[in-house]
């Protein structure tokens, strides 16, 4: 895999990870593309408010987490910058992806 840091680049997912850790990496990559980014932020703000309740004399609260808004199915592509951590990361699961420049 030879990509340059600053390059703009498509990872193609091949074959579905099987580890959870691979699973984390690949879902921490693709959220970097811009039109997943873009997703998660409507997801983000249409999620319910904070939850508001006394205990014990103090407010505490809680907000529910929205789901990553991807699936690392086969087939699917994302496109994102190649920063030194992204091309390391790339490394690490380069079994179930293909990148190529764009």
């Amino acid at each position: 895999m030879d990509v340059q840091p600053g390059s703009k680049i498509t990872v193609e997912i091949t074959v579905a990870p099987r580890t959870p850790a691979a699973r984390k990496t690949l879902t921490r990559l693709c959220r970097k593309d811009p039109a997943v980014a873009r997703q998660q932020r409507v997801q983000d703000r249409q999620r319910p408010s904070w939850q508001v309740w006394r205990r014990g004399g103090r407010q505490w609260h809680h907000q529910m987490k929205s789901s990553p808004g991807l699936t690392l199915d086969p087939g699917n592509r994302f496109s994102l910058l190649a920063s030194v951590d992204v091309i390391r990361d790339l490394a690490s699961v380069a079994r179930w992806v293909t990148v190529t420049p764009r």
